[in-house]
């Protein structure tokens, strides 16, 4: 809007294309820039900020401003507002739902005799400041801040009005890019717990045919031992199991489109090298059929490596169990395989040695045998390390 748009009614369009920024906030390269910088130049502001975490003692929040022809994101204490002002700041805290002006909350003649305004508001050209705060789906508090120099005016009753209209576009995107944020980080952390266990997880469509692959699918599927993708569809070098592969996969789609309790098949699938078979289970998705897409998955095909030894951390499973660097490598010895006998030789100790650590390892983690032992240690969190 311009200076005199006050008095103006923003058309559908212009509303259209601020909510388009609006959505694709976290998306942005640099994120949230569209929509700040979008409703700066509309509503004629000096500066718009999004607060996403609010700043304390010993944390200096997550702020983004648009002001001047760039975004900035204050997420450090150098900053003067985090690091000095916000403490200050009449606006902090404020009624949650409600859009409030700095004129609200103190009396000008008030205002002009605060250090917060003489310090910081006076120097950066503030007199006018409106926005609202809100919990977001997590319990946090967030914040929107709009501010105006003296020439820009005060916020008027059709502006307040505007943002009232905005105000829970602006929540729930906010809210819909955090809980986005949050799940591409937990999958982050399981892509990297079953890379850990050697896990190839290819999932597919309704005709299922291969949507995605995770890097240890796709290096199983490469090496060409046993596997291969061809179509879109999974195959193996067998014609034979190719048909029951396809029956399990064909089962699985039927029973979910007849919302049946559908069914989870396993194959063993030899390799040509020679060296243990693949193991390949197919397990349905749970989906809700109300809001599920036409390329929504609908199975996925886990792949495990026997050959594939877990990387077990000594340090871990010290600190699991209480165990000495002594009994810990014993420990891991002992589940890759190993006699007591290849322990001793192994260690260059007796086999006595080896035994009196086995009865404390015994003692410490609970169990009685040496199989308990093994099974332990390879389900642990210290395999997964």
């Amino acid at each position: 809007m311009p200076e005199n748009a006050n008095t103006q009614i923003i058309s559908l369009e212009t509303f259209s294309r601020l909510l388009d920024c609006l959505y694709r906030g976290a998306r942005d390269s640099a994120p949230w820039q569209g929509f700040l910088a979008e409703i700066k130049d509309l509503l004629n502001l000096q500066y718009s900020t999004l607060i996403l975490r609010q700043p304390t003692p010993t944390d200096p929040g997550l702020m983004f401003t648009s002001g001047g022809e760039s975004l900035n994101v204050l997420d450090n204490t150098e900053n003067e507002y985090s690091g000095e002002f916000f403490a200050q700041d009449p606006l902090i805290n404020l009624p949650i739902d409600r859009i409030m002006t700095l004129d609200d909350i103190i009396p000008r003649s008030e205002l002009e005799q605060n250090d917060y305004y003489r310090m910081f508001l006076k120097p950066l050209e503030i007199d006018y400041i409106t926005g609202w705060d809100w919990i977001s789906s997590n319990g946090s508090r967030v914040s929107i801040r709009f501010t105006r120099t003296q020439k820009q005016g005060q916020f008027q009753a059709q502006e307040k009005a505007f943002l009232e209209l905005l105000r829970p576009h602006l929540t729930n995107a906010v809210a819909f890019c955090l809980e986005q944020q949050q799940l591409a980080s937990e999958r982050q952390v399981y892509a990297q717990f079953i890379s850990k266990r050697s896990i190839g997880i290819i999932t597919l469509d309704k005709n299922g045919e291969i949507l995605q692959l995770n890097t240890t699918a796709e290096q199983y599927i490469a090496n060409g031992d046993a596997l291969s993708r061809t179509n879109n569809q999974l195959l193996t070098n067998s014609p034979a199991l190719n048909d029951k592969l396809k029956g399990f996969i064909q089962d699985a789609l039927n029973a979910k489109r007849n919302r049946q309790r559908a069914p989870i098949n396993a194959l063993s699938v030899p390799r040509t090298s020679g060296l243990l078979d693949y193991q390949l289970m197919v397990k349905p998705m749970p989906s809700d059929r109300h809001s599920e897409s036409e390329s929504a998955p609908q199975l996925m095909i886990f792949l495990q490596d026997p050959e594939k030894n877990l990387e077990i951390s000594v340090r871990l499973l010290m600190n699991l169990y209480q165990l000495t660097l002594s009994e810990a490598t014993i420990a891991i010895l002992l589940s890759e395989g190993n006699t007591m006998d290849d322990v001793a030789e192994e260690l260059d100790i007796k086999k006595n040695t080896v035994r009196a650590h086995l009865r404390s390892i015994f003692a410490k983690t609970g169990v009685t045998q040496q199989s308990m032992l093994v099974s332990l240690v390879l389900t642990s969190l210290a395999s997964t390390s």
